[in-house]
């Protein structure tokens, strides 16, 4: 069974409900990357507010490569599994964090509802720069090291060191650069279920 199956599979034990809370639907809307707790409740808010797009940017590379799911695919295995499990993946906004695990491949945050872990959301720091330019163009990729290891104090000058080897950066005129943002998220690399007592 696919590990996404798996985790669906998870939340149908959970009792269904009618709407997604307005919390939910904000978070569903403005997705926060910035912790592997506020990654995961994006997730879930995002499956329970019905939004498969906000799901599958939550996804990490890893997860996307395991999976070999692009947003086509996602959402082809998404409607299997929720025609299979009905309303029930709608309480997955009900879900809490319950104990984080850091481990050597990323941060393992157990979630669950009445005091049970039903799933867990192994988290991963992801970090990327996007470049903007004055004719509109959004420029954007995934970098190997943190923000920091990228910048340069020279002086009192904050300089930003890339080179050239990415081919998005090969062409582009620095005059036309408006906005750079060198950032870190936390993205969802795998699904874990709990050992059975």
């Amino acid at each position: 069974m696919p590990a996404v199956a798996l985790c669906f599979s998870v939340l149908a034990a959970l009792p269904s409900c009618s709407s997604c809370p307005e919390e939910a639907v904000e978070l569903t809307a403005h997705p926060d990357y910035s912790t592997p707790n506020r990654a995961g409740a994006s997730f879930f808010a995002a499956v329970g507010c019905d939004d498969a797009q906000s799901e599958y940017r939550a996804f990490g590379e890893r997860l996307k490569q395991t999976q070999g799911a692009d947003l086509a695919g996602w959402l082809l295995v998404r409607d299997a599994v929720r025609e299979e499990l009905g309303f029930a993946v709608e309480q997955a906004h009900r879900l809490s964090a319950r104990r984080e695990e850091v481990r050597e491949d990323g941060v393992l945050v157990w979630w669950g509802a009445v005091g049970a872990e039903r799933v867990g959301l192994l988290m991963q720091q992801q970090h990327f720069v996007e470049i903007f330019t004055d004719d509109g163009r959004e420029l954007g990729f995934q970098i190997g090291k943190p923000p920091s290891a990228w910048l340069k104090m020279e002086g009192k000058q904050l300089l930003i060191e890339m080179t050239a080897e990415n081919s998005v950066l090969r062409g582009l005129d620095p005059a036309r650069v408006t906005r750079v943002t060198l950032g870190s998220e936390w993205k969802i690399a795998d699904w874990l279920l709990p050992l059975e007592d």
